[in-house]
């Protein structure tokens, strides 16, 4: 495949420029441009053609891969060991090089024995209006995606207790629309009093106790600080659910002992909530 030109409009920048850096009558030459793209620019440039094989790469690129320009020509990235999984972008290009739209996404690939995350721009390239193949920019966001993920993690889960938060459960129930499951909401009985008589501090005390013994039964991937002193488990439902529900918190509510203390705190609980079908429904018992 000859290098045809890419219809990637070219941005309108106007940013203050040193004329006197600019010789008289200077110019962009394709040719520098060039020069630029595939040894200046610190980003990962590659190209292919419509069997998706490399005509080609950037310097970038190689050293990123410890390749060599040979070693890449010719072939393309599934041959070269380069994703993590073979179908890994395959989708994506076959269709780009049908309809022409650009695209941009995320994945893993395989750098000098490391498995890498890196965020892909890739779009089509054109001869006489036929898409002669595609042109791709990539960049490491390894470091960058595992900050991500650890912040949103930290947004998903409860300061005081480890719970999942609201937030979390607003995004899990969407996973779990259109089929049976148990719902299970207990909240702490007048626990505003409690905090006004013993202090805020042992009042986060008691939450916490509550909220690991709650770990204890149904494991962190079901448990939900909702708000306040309201807690909340979501998980799938089975035959035996009620049953053991009603074993486990009695009929009228649940008696948290706490250490070196004379004081006890109640659970009021309703007892399950079992959702079905899209609109969900609901229905519930009051223990």
């Amino acid at each position: 495949m000859e290098i045809a030109y890419c219809k990637i409009p070219f941005p309108n920048l106007d940013l203050p420029v040193d004329r006197r850096s600019i010789p008289s009558g200077g110019k962009i030459q394709p040719e520098n441009l060039w020069d630029a793209i595939t040894h200046q620019i610190k980003l990962s440039v590659f190209w292919k053609d419509r069997q998706r094989n490399f005509p080609g790469a950037n310097q970038h690129f190689l050293d990123y891969y410890g390749l060599t320009l040979s070693e890449v020509i010719g072939h393309n990235d599934d041959e070269l060991g380069l994703n993590v999984h073979l179908e890994n972008f395959q989708e994506s290009e076959m269709q780009l090089l049908e309809d022409g739209v650009s695209v941009k996404e995320r994945g893993k690939t395989r750098s000098r024995g490391r498995i890498r995350e890196i965020m892909i721009l890739k779009a089509p390239v054109y001869d006489q209006d036929q898409i002669v193949g595609l042109i791709g920019f990539f960049m490491d966001i390894t470091n960058t995606s595992k900050q991500i993920n650890r912040l949103e993690n930290e947004a998903a889960r409860d300061d005081l207790t480890s719970l999942k938060n609201r937030h979390n459960f607003a995004r899990d129930f969407n996973y779990l629309t259109g089929k049976p499951i148990l719902a299970m909401m207990l909240d702490v009985d007048h626990f505003k009093k409690f905090n006004d008589n013993f202090g805020h501090r042992y009042g986060d005390e008691v939450l916490k106790k509550i909220s690991q013994a709650l770990l204890k039964i149904y494991g962190i991937g079901h448990c939900y600080r909702y708000g306040g002193d309201e807690f909340l488990v979501l998980r799938d439902f089975t035959d035996t659910d009620t049953t053991r529900l009603r074993k486990k918190t009695g009929s009228s509510g649940k008696n948290w002992n706490m250490p070196g203390s004379w004081t006890s705190t109640w659970t009021s609980t309703s007892l399950p909530a079992i959702l079905t079908g899209s609109p969900i429904t609901a229905t519930r018992s009051r223990a």
